[in-house]
C-alpha cells in the first residue's frame, strides 16, 4: 500500500506541473480546454483565471514538497490536496486538476 502513496505523490507532482503550464497558457490567452469548466471571458478574464491557476498550482507543488515556498506550504494531507484539485478544475486546470484529485484520493488508500 506504500506504493499507492508514492503513485499519489507522483500524480500530485505531475498535476501541479501541468496545472502551472495550463495557467501560463491561459494567462497568455493561448489556453485550450479539454474538459468543461467555469471560465471567464475576454483578456482580463483569462489573465485573472491564469494567475489564479498559477497560484493554485504553486500551492499544490509547495504542499507536495516539490517547491520550497514556506508561505504557501500546508500540511501534506489529502483533504487539502483534494480541495486544491477541485479549485484547479474550476479555474480551468483540466488534466492537471484531475491528476491532483486522483493523487489526493490515493493518499487516503491504506
Amino acid at each position: 500500500m506504500a506504493d499507492l502513496k508514492k503513485i499519489g505523490q507522483l500524480l500530485v507532482l505531475l498535476g501541479g506541473i501541468v496545472g502551472l503550464l495550463f495557467g501560463i497558457l491561459i494567462a497568455m490567452n493561448m489556453g485550450f480546454v479539454l474538459l468543461p469548466g467555469v471560465g471567464l471571458v475576454g483578456f482580463i478574464g483569462s489573465l485573472v483565471t491564469g494567475v489564479i491557476l498559477i497560484l493554485l498550482s504553486l500551492i499544490v507543488l509547495a504542499t507536495s514538497g516539490a517547491v520550497n515556498i514556506p508561505a504557501l506550504k500546508f500540511d501534506n494531507n489529502w483533504i487539502v490536496l483534494l480541495i486544491l484539485g477541485i479549485l484547479m478544475y474550476i479555474f480551468g486546470g483540466d488534466l492537471g486538476a484531475i491528476l491532483v484529485i486522483i493523487g489526493a484520493i490515493l493518499y487516503v488508500v491504506k
